[in-house]
């Protein structure tokens, strides 16, 4: 009789709204969930599958929920905005306007993880009324970073000087590999460099930056280089803003084209490419000078 007062007195305490675990199950509970919603698309247990609309996710549940959906080259955000019980669809607003009907496999495609640092208990929606947890680890779960969206595009053109002689060389071999071919290019040459960047193609022109970065000899068959350096500009509208170049460089080929892959400054979160030719090349002192046209999304 004690025993039972106590269990009956314990259960009339109001349990306070979390998540825990119970020992001893690979579980948790999750106090406070409404009961699970019943739409006309929701499968019976005994029933057949049906062919379509065969899984609603967690239905009205998502409604208000972000997505992030990567179209034609960058990402657009948008909102879970109704749930269909009839077919069991969701309607997809997006923030340029545009919207669309996702069935639970595409939706889970592009759903965002919930941040539960701003859920509560009042609000509707699934992302008020419970937190993202596995069964072993209680975590919160943050949306990843929204894409930045380019609105402007910018062409910088000027010449590259690769100094390897002279009084002054901008450039130091840092390894050598074995000469590999009858040019004798040095397959795993490393090269440091901090070579200007001036406005015309002539040393004495104007300098508007400093390449700074390295490139290497990678290729066995032909000589082609990996480059990975970063636009430093110095004058100009884009004082003190960089961009950072990396790809393969056939310095062979007529025309090359290499990837912008980030920056800083004025081209924060660029995305680009950048096209090199050969101005001039001293096969005595291996100088060069290197006509660059870089196109740069900000």
């Amino acid at each position: 009789m004690d025993s039972t007062g106590i269990i009956k007195q314990e259960a009339s305490q109001p349990l306070p709204l979390e998540i825990y675990e119970i020992p001893g199950e690979p579980a948790v509970v999750i106090n406070g969930v409404p009961d699970e919603p019943q739409t006309d698309s929701m499968i019976a247990k005994d029933e057949p599958k049906p062919s379509s609309a065969a899984t609603v996710g967690c239905g009205e549940w998502l409604e208000g929920r972000e997505v992030r959906k990567f179209f034609l080259g960058q990402y657009y955000s948008g909102t879970v905005t109704k749930f269909d019980k009839g077919t069991g669809w969701y309607m997809v607003e997006y923030e340029d306007g545009d919207s669309e009907e996702l069935d639970w496999s595409e939706l889970e495609e592009v759903l965002l993880p919930m941040d539960t640092k701003n859920s509560n208990t009042n609000g509707s929606g699934l992302s008020s009324r419970v937190n993202m947890v596995k069964h072993d680890e209680k975590r919160t779960v943050k949306a990843p970073y929204q894409a930045h969206k380019p609105k402007k595009l910018t062409h910088l053109h000027f010449y590259f000087h690769d100094i390897v002689s002279g009084a002054k060389p901008t450039t130091a071999i840092v390894a050598v590999g074995p000469a590999t071919n009858t040019s004798a290019s040095a397959f795993g040459m490393v090269v440091v460099i901090d070579d200007p960047l001036t406005v015309g193609p002539e040393i004495t022109s104007e300098e508007v930056g400093r390449a700074q970065g390295m490139y290497a000899s990678a290729d066995q068959k032909s000589f082609g280089l990996f480059v990975a350096f970063n636009l430093v500009f110095t004058k100009g509208e884009f004082a003190g803003s960089t961009a950072s170049l990396y790809g393969r460089n056939p310095v062979m080929s007529k025309v090359r084209e290499m990837p912008i892959i980030a920056g800083t400054g004025a081209f924060r979160f660029g995305r680009g490419y950048a096209q090199a030719r050969t101005f001039t090349f001293n096969t005595t002192s291996g100088n060069a000078v290197v006509e660059y046209n870089v196109y740069i999304w900000h």
